[in-house]
This record gives structure tokens, sequence and C-alpha cells, in this order.
């Protein structure tokens, strides 16, 4: 159990874990490279729901490129 919080909390999500989501949980994942000098990070709220997840922005899920 992680009680609601906003802060470095961190969760493992691995093949074989054993972690149950329930409808109703919120998750915000955080992917990243970390290089030297640089890096990028994206990341994505999402509920749990009863047939998969719901994201909690509007955002496309697409590559934007400058």
């Amino acid at each position: 159990g992680y009680p609601p919080a906003v802060g470095e909390k961190t969760v493992s999500l691995r093949k074989g874990d054993q972690t149950v989501l329930r409808p109703g949980m919120c998750f915000h994942m955080m992917s990243g490279l970390w290089l030297e000098n640089e890096g990028i990070t994206i990341t994505q709220p999402f509920v749990v729901t009863e047939t998969g997840y719901e994201a909690l922005t509007k955002i496309p899920r697409q590559l934007f490129i400058k």
C-alpha cells in the first residue's frame, strides 16, 4: 500500500509482479532517458477502470517535432 500523496514515492510494475490493480487506483507513469548532460521524460497520469485505463490528460499521444 501507498497512501494518497504527491511526492517521490515509486512503485515498479514488472513482469511477474503480483500487485493487484483495482478500478479507481491512480498512477503517474514516468518514463525517462537520462544521459550525462541531458535527458527526457514522458509522463502520463491515468486511472485504472473496469476495462483498462483512462488517461487523465487530453494531450494527444503522438510525436511532436519542432
